[in-house]
């Protein structure tokens, strides 16, 4: 069955593990890659050796630790140098993102949701939540970025696989002003965030990045890493309130208040790191120009 003939309408959130399968996979070498990065035992030769057989991927990686956003003065030359300097979850977490932005790679841009405007907020987004992980102490301080980059990945994902739905959504968010989740509630099965979860889910990325991204609008009682949740949370909604939301979602949902209880900050607190936020968000852009 084809993705162009599938639709989110009437599926229950039980059952996307079967639409799931319609949706192609990873290519093989991230799916290696990220196996291995799974084994404690697992060596710097034996990551860099399945990088380097993808030349691409190879030097989308060094470009990206060598920019100034990761900030090592002298240049990185090959991926196990990459590893040892920066650390395996540094170089898994731009892998990460690499392969996230290589899978939804050619979706069409139109003027109701221009591309480089939903990479804007996401990167605001993920700036945020660099900063304020710092702040606040969050313990995975390595995924804080990754995982507000990709916390509306399931939008793209239905871009480009679930055409049809992703257009009724779009135009009902925008033509009643309401938040992109509303028009998914009115419209569809499951949002996005459900659809990213049972996609990354699928792929094998790690839990703490799945759980994020699953309830990046509301927090879940049930949460195993709910300072990640809240985090993202809370960088979500900062990155409307700085004039980077989303597109075709200029609508914010407000922050969850306990994000804020989670993370013991309030609103107030956060605003004033703005300043460090946005300059964090400008030299984030650059990544837009090297991953893709």
């Amino acid at each position: 069955m084809s993705t162009s003939t599938l639709s989110l309408k009437n599926i229950n959130p039980r059952d996307l593990k079967l639409v799931v399968k319609e949706v192609p996979t990873l290519p093989i070498v991230y799916q290696q890659l990220f196996s291995k990065m799974s084994n404690p035992n697992v060596s710097v030769p034996q990551l860099a050796e399945i990088v380097s057989k993808d030349q691409s991927l190879a030097i989308k990686i060094l470009k990206l630790v060598n920019s100034a956003f990761y900030g090592y003065k002298k240049e990185i030359t090959t991926i196990s140098r990459a590893m040892v300097i920066l650390g395996f979850r540094t170089v898994r977490n731009a892998a990460l993102a690499i392969s996230v932005f290589d899978y939804v790679s050619g979706c069409t841009d139109d003027n109701k949701f221009p591309i480089e405007e939903f990479w804007k907020h996401s990167l605001c987004t993920a700036s945020a939540a660099k900063v304020l992980g710092h702040k606040v102490g969050i313990k995975q301080q390595e995924e804080t970025f990754v995982c507000g980059l990709l916390h509306d990945v399931g939008k793209l994902i239905m871009k480009k696989y679930f055409e049809n739905d992703f257009n009724e959504v779009c135009s009902y968010a925008l033509d009643n002003g309401v938040t992109w989740s509303a028009a998914e509630e009115k419209l569809l099965g499951v949002n996005h965030s459900t659809l990213a979860k049972a996609v990354l889910r699928s792929w094998n990325f790690p839990p703490n990045l799945v759980e994020a991204v699953q309830f990046h609008h509301t927090m879940s009682p049930g949460a195993s890493y709910p300072d990640m949740v809240a985090l993202i949370n809370l960088s979500n909604y900062l990155a409307y309130q700085f004039g980077m939301g989303a597109p075709a979602s200029m609508v914010s949902a407000d922050c969850d208040p306990a994000a804020l209880r989670e993370l013991n900050i309030t609103i107030e607190k956060t605003l004033m790191h703005k300043e460090e936020i946005m300059a964090e968000t400008t030299a984030a852009l650059d990544i837009l120009q090297i991953i893709s």
